[in-house]
Order: structure tokens, then sequence, then C-alpha cells
């Protein structure tokens, strides 16, 4: 665990065996002008600190009356350490009812890091509540992009829809240690309204990256998606659903991408909360347009209770292995209702080895079960 230590105007970080790393940061500030204590809006007051200072540590909620810094409008994070001013404490920052967009966004920054902050969405109070997301509409809670940052100790909750935190075109960075929970509503949780599911991570370029020993529960599209790259590494992940349903736990590899490594990975669900536990190729969606994810290696996974709980479709290359998968159960799992299994493979070329032992089905967008199962 690593703990940032304020030294006159400087952060320095203390790792586990007590040695101190470099300090690059040059300022810091508590941002004492943004009061948490209150229902007044705090973003005016947290985008100057973040505009002016290289490190910005917030009050947790550590005594009565805390309600979180209120953001009206999405707050840009244009460099450095955003975190809690008492780790292990985190700080909260929470939409505002007319907040119309994300919360927080860094596009196109390097070598930041966020730590022990709890990000809320705030779902039901929200004006857009009921506004299904869409490529105009845009209610995540967190957009990143950038190359080195670290994300680590952070919560992301209570998302309108779309995604609880997303990663755009990035390289070297790192997740861990995070939450990602009760993001986004099923239909029937939002009086019939389609479009209003959230993912809990959506990671789009994961290249020389890291994503490892996260939580995740009860989000209700997709809890946590990687399209992949060369040298991504998922790995000790934890995916539960309770509650909620989702269409998939983890959903690995996109044409987009090629490469990436799963690994130790646990998925559990109870009785149709999951249509997939894991899910490898992304025929199932529309987008996909039937295109093929490449060379990523699937191993050492756990994936139990979901309808269907390790399913390849769209894979060239590559490698399945090691999995353990069990229980499977219900009925609720696109394009094929009413088709448990523990194990299935449809669209799947050139993967050494592929782990055998699957019943064959394909899950294409619009197919039914129906079409031409290609596993080679």
């Amino acid at each position: 665990m690593r703990r940032a230590l304020v030294v006159g105007a400087a952060v320095v970080v203390l790792h586990a065996s007590g040695a101190l790393s470099q300090a690059p940061l040059r300022s810091t500030t508590t941002c004492d002008a943004a009061n948490p204590f209150d229902n007044l809006p705090d973003d005016v007051a947290l985008q100057a600190c973040l505009d002016n200072y290289d490190a910005v540590l917030l009050q947790p909620d550590d005594r009565p009356g805390y309600v979180g810094y209120l953001i009206g409008k999405t707050l840009k994070l244009k460099r450095g350490l955003l975190t809690s001013a008492a780790i292990p404490a985190r700080a909260t920052i929470l939409a505002a009812p007319d907040l119309d967009s994300s919360m927080l966004r860094a596009l196109g920054v390097d070598d930041f890091e966020i730590s022990f902050i709890t990000f809320d969405g705030n779902r039901e109070n929200r004006v857009v509540r009921d506004k299904a997301c869409s490529d105009v509409r845009n209610s995540r809670n967190v957009e990143l992009s950038g190359n080195g940052f670290h994300v680590r100790y952070v919560a992301s909750i209570g998302a309108v829809c779309g995604s609880a935190m997303t990663v755009g075109n990035s390289a070297g960075f790192e997740i861990s240690n995070s939450a990602f929970y009760d993001n986004g509503r099923q239909p029937e949780n939002a009086g019939g309204i389609q479009g209003l599911w959230s993912d809990g991570l959506t990671v789009f370029k994961c290249e020389n990256a890291i994503i490892r020993d996260n939580q995740f529960w009860d989000n209700t599209d997709v809890d946590l998606g990687v399209n992949g790259g060369p040298q991504c590494s998922v790995y000790r992940n934890t995916i539960r659903h309770f509650s909620r349903y989702a269409f998939a736990g983890l959903a690995i590899g996109d044409p987009t991408r090629s490469g990436g490594e799963f690994s130790d990975n646990a998925v559990s669900s109870g009785l149709d909360l999951l249509g997939f536990g894991i899910i490898v190729g992304c025929h199932p969606w529309a987008q996909c347009g039937g295109g093929y994810a490449s060379d990523v290696d699937v191993y050492h996974n756990i994936s139990t209770g979901a309808v269907v709980n390790l399913a390849v479709d769209g894979l060239n290359g590559g490698s399945i292995h090691d999995n353990i998968m069990r229980g499977a159960r219900g009925t609720r799992v696109p394009n094929c209702p009413g088709q448990p299994a523990d194990y299935t493979v449809g669209h799947a070329v050139n993967v050494a080895p592929l782990q055998p032992g699957f019943a064959v089905r394909i899950f294409d967008f619009g197919s039914n079960c129906a079409g031409r199962p290609a596993p080679d």
C-alpha cells in the first residue's frame, strides 16, 4: 500500500517497504474553498484547485454532516494527484441533481493519480435519471485517457447509465484495488425504459497496462469490459451478482484490439443475474459487426452460477485453457434464452490450446442460437 504524505508543499509516496519515492509534485492544496459539509456546488472551487495545484487532497467522510463535494459541471483533471487528505478514508465526489454529463474527465493527461475517492453518480436524484445514454448523451461517472496514470482505492457507484468509468486511448496505466458497483438500471427497474444499463469499468484500449485486484458487483451491462491490447494484463478481479442482472460479468476482446492476458479472475452469480459469466469475443453485440478479437489468452479463471459461465464467440488466435466453470443455471442470456451451459464455443479459429469440454453454441446478435458454428 502506498501512502501520500504532505511534507511542506510537496507530496512524497511511502511504499510498504518504507522507502520514499521521488517527489515530482510541486504544490499541494486541501482546497478549503470547497466545502463537503453543505449542499452548495463545489465544482468551481474544485476546478480552480485542479487548475492551479499539482496535488489536491480532499476532506474524507469523517464526521457528521458530510455530504460530499457536489459537482454540477464536469471537473477536468489536467495533471498530478487527486486523493484524500486522510487516507485510507475516502473523500466523496457527488453528482449534483442537475449534472448532465460525467463528473470528472482526464483526457489526454499523462502520469496522474486518482486514489481514495468515491465517485457517486447519485443516480436516483439526477434530473437525467430516466434519459438513456447515447452517442450524444453521456452520463458516465468518470472518463479517462492518457499514459502512465494510476487509479487505486477508488469506488465508482450510482452511474445513471453508460459506465462508472471508461478508459479511452491509453497505455501504461494501472487500475487496482478499486470497486465498481450498483451502476445503471435494467428496464425492469426503470419503468421499462431501455438503454439505462451501465458497465462497471469499460476499457477501450489496454496497452502495456494492468487491471488487477478490483471488485465489481451488481452493475447492469458488463461489469468489466476490456477490448485488449499488447501487454494488457487483467487478473485477480472479483465479479459478483447478488440482486441485479447484467449481460456479462467479464467481456474480453474486440476487433479493434489484439492481445491481452486474462487470468485468475473470479465470477459468481445468483440465479438469472448474469447472462455470461465470461464472454470471449463480442459476437453477441451488434456493434461488433461479426468481427473477431485476436490473440487473447484466457486461463485460470473461475465462473459459477451464470446462465453460460464461459462462452467463446468471435476469437481468432490466442488460447483458452485451465478455466473452471460450474453450476450454470437460469434462462436469461443474450440471443439464446433458456440454454444454460458451463462452457460453449461458437466462432473460434486458430485458438491453441482450446480448452475441451465445450458445447457448440452461437450467440451472434440476432441469431437466436442459429447459424453455423466454426470452432477449429
